[in-house]
């Protein structure tokens, strides 16, 4: 099952859509200009994501469990002008970024493997 994603969408709702295929995983979306701050603010969840966008791509993305971490990230940047992360909070409540080795697997593999690593499920908020 993919989930799919258009202008017309809230993020509240698409975050909770992508938890929901990927329970130990979280999507943020951010400013594209966050994208090199230290601190960084998520955009707000009851805004869509026509309301938000800088990019002039078709506004159209379908997530499913066979595409890269980075294939996602730069989708999002492409369609949307937007700055995406792709998120898991480990068992002790720490928060984190994929980077590195980890944006080269498949949304499914990385969820499979947060799973077996006993990240929390469902924090998507």
């Amino acid at each position: 099952m993919a989930v799919s994603v258009n202008g017309n969408k809230k993020i509240a709702t698409l975050q909770k859509e992508f938890n929901e295929q990927f329970p130990y995983l979280r999507l943020s979306i951010y400013y594209s200009y966050m994208r090199n701050e230290k601190s960084k603010t998520p955009l707000s969840g009851d805004k869509t994501l026509a309301s938000v966008r800088r990019g002039n791509g078709s506004g159209k993305i379908s997530i499913n469990g066979n595409k890269k971490i980075s294939s996602l990230e730069k989708e999002f940047d492409k369609e949307f002008g937007l700055y995406a992360q792709v998120c898991y909070t480990e068992k002790d409540g720490s928060r984190y970024y994929t980077s590195g080795a980890n944006d080269a697997k498949t949304l499914t593999a990385f969820n499979t493997e947060c799973q077996k690593k006993k990240c929390k499920k469902g924090a998507w908020k």
